[in-house]
């Protein structure tokens, strides 16, 4: 970021300005925020897991990616600013629910750009990053910065680029962690039909990078609309980083804070379509005191928590890295197995329209074929109605055909790399480290593929010896015959068999052996 570091830059913010606790933490309900959190600087071991990383994906997940047409199925490949990114927090919520305001009170005190009211105020993503002084960074000059993840977001165009920038700020809470505010979703078809991008998309975008996801719900207006429904659809693929916020919780008396609470969990479970929710953190973030103060200690407890969440992200990025590279590459080992299915049943020469067509109607149960023949699970498998609208633009017999050496270099990455990398950073103590368990799993990996590769290799051998069985049986008959057809020929030629008696077997055996014409043939046959 050369122009944050610039010499000709504004100077710092004084440390009047830039405080690690809230301005009226000591007044308000609320305990101190943690004076201090990790240092930005990349420990040795979480240096080593990266790089790992970055090889691992470039060096062997990236190829299958790029054959198998997997960034127009599901995700854009990834960076080495993706790989190497501070953690990010998303949040995300209707208008009004306190987004702005949460992210200023974290820092203790307004980012560029940030504005505040009871109206819609944010019509546009911010990133919240840390720098020495204050200043925005328009979307288009984000997406050439290398030293930010965001060059991936000009596949969105110039129409959300200029709805989209960065608030540079010092804190000390951005030198490890990156906050991303979103614009309110509003109800209403208007609003979705004015956007020049793609909200839920972006929003979807963001999700895959972040490393926390918080959902704001303000106590007044629980109700969830048409589009943030859409926004919350998309994050289940990520509903392990999703945490609920419910703000604004102490403007309600009581009994009203236990229905709200129970209809945001009943809310949540519905459109997750689970029984078990996310978790959700109750208060108020802002500086102001408390209005109803019979929740006063769960509030505190809750705010507690959730700053010890936000400060233990850094400590956790490379473990949570690790676990969205094994996300990925267990859905790349699925892709390729759907892509190459539906071009082995994909005809040589005529019908492939309508072959195709089929296909798509059942792609149900190609789905559940695939999963039988692959020993697939349920939870590793796409989206059946994106998954067949993305197929539509394609042509199945420009697919790859089935290659099992890269679904065993993608259970080599699972079973043998990723376990190498992950126990540099597991910090479990056990019988066997996490490498040396690597280790073994990878031996037994090779037995397995050993013993796969001799059954395929006796299957081949037997349907050989089946094939070669028949072709000597057809040779063997195919001699007699010509010998049996010699010998009588021979015994004619020295006057032994009538004539008669070699037209009956010429035409017994379809040899015609000085036969004239099929009738004679005949006739010798009924004489015979």
């Amino acid at each position: 970021l050369a122009l944050m570091s610039s010499p000709q830059s504004s100077p710092p913010a004084s440390p009047s300005a830039s405080p690690t606790t809230s301005p009226s933490a000591t007044s308000k309900k609320s305990p101190q925020k943690p004076s201090s959190t990790p240092s930005s600087t990349r420990d040795p071991v979480s240096s080593r897991v990266i790089t790992g990383l970055k090889n691992l994906y470039h060096l062997h997940l990236s190829p299958i990616e790029s054959s198998h047409h997997f960034s127009s199925f599901h995700y854009a490949p990834y960076s080495d600013s993706e790989i190497e990114a501070k953690p990010q927090v998303l949040l995300v919520g209707q208008y009004s629910t306190g987004k702005t305001t949460f992210i200023s009170y974290l820092l203790g005190k307004k980012y560029p750009s940030a504005h505040i009211g009871p109206e819609p105020t944010t019509d546009k993503f911010i990133a919240v990053v840390h720098g020495p002084s204050d200043k925005v960074i328009k979307g288009n000059s984000l997406t050439v910065v290398p030293e930010l993840p965001f060059g991936g977001l000009s596949t969105f165009g110039a129409g959300f680029l200029n709805k989209f920038e960065a608030s540079v700020t010092s804190s000390t809470l951005l030198e490890s962690v990156t906050l991303i505010d979103s614009p309110g979703v509003l109800s209403g078809e208007k609003q979705r039909v004015n956007r020049s991008y793609d909200f839920a998309t972006v929003v979807k975008w963001f999700a895959e990078r972040s490393d926390l996801i918080l959902l704001l719900f303000d106590a007044h207006k629980l109700d969830v609309s048409d589009e943030f429904r859409d926004v919350i659809e998309n994050l289940k693929p990520h509903d392990d980083k999703v945490r609920c916020v419910l703000n604004k919780a102490d403007q309600i008396s009581k009994s009203q804070f236990v229905r709200v609470y129970g209809s945001l969990l009943w809310s949540m479970g519905k459109i997750f379509r689970t029984p078990e929710v996310s978790r959700v953190y109750c208060g108020s973030y802002w500086e102001k005191d408390l209005v109803v103060k019979d929740y006063k200690d769960m509030f505190e407890e809750d705010e507690k928590l959730l700053l010890e969440e936000l400060k233990g992200l850094p400590s956790q990025a490379a473990a949570r890295k690790i676990n969205d590279m094994v996300k990925r590459i267990r859905l790349v080992k699925v892709h390729v197995c759907i892509l190459t299915y539906l071009k082995s049943k994909m005809p040589y020469f005529f019908g492939h329209e309508a072959r195709q067509k089929q296909l798509l109607e059942d792609l149900e149960d190609v789905f559940e074929e695939v999963k039988i023949m692959y020993d697939l699970s349920d939870g590793d498998m796409p989206d059946i109605t994106q998954f067949r609208v993305n197929l539509r633009s394609h042509d199945f017999r420009r697919f790859p055909k089935l290659d099992r050496g890269v679904l065993l270099r993608l259970d080599g990455l699972i079973q043998k790399e990723i376990p190498e990398l992950m126990g540099r950073v597991g910090g479990v103590s056990g019988v066997l480290s996490m490498s040396k368990m690597g280790e073994v799993e990878h031996e037994d990996t090779k037995t397995r593929i050993k013993r796969k590769q001799e059954e395929m290799m006796r299957k081949r051998k037997s349907q050989s010896n089946i094939v070669g069985g028949v072709l000597i049986g057809v040779a063997v008959l195919i001699v007699l015959l010509l010998v049996l057809v010699g010998v009588v020929v021979g015994l004619e030629h020295q006057g032994v068999l009538k004539t008669e008696f070699t037209k009956a077997i010429g035409a017994l055996f379809g040899v015609v052996v000085g036969v004239k014409d099929a009738q004679d043939a005949q006739v010798a046959g009924g004489e015979l």
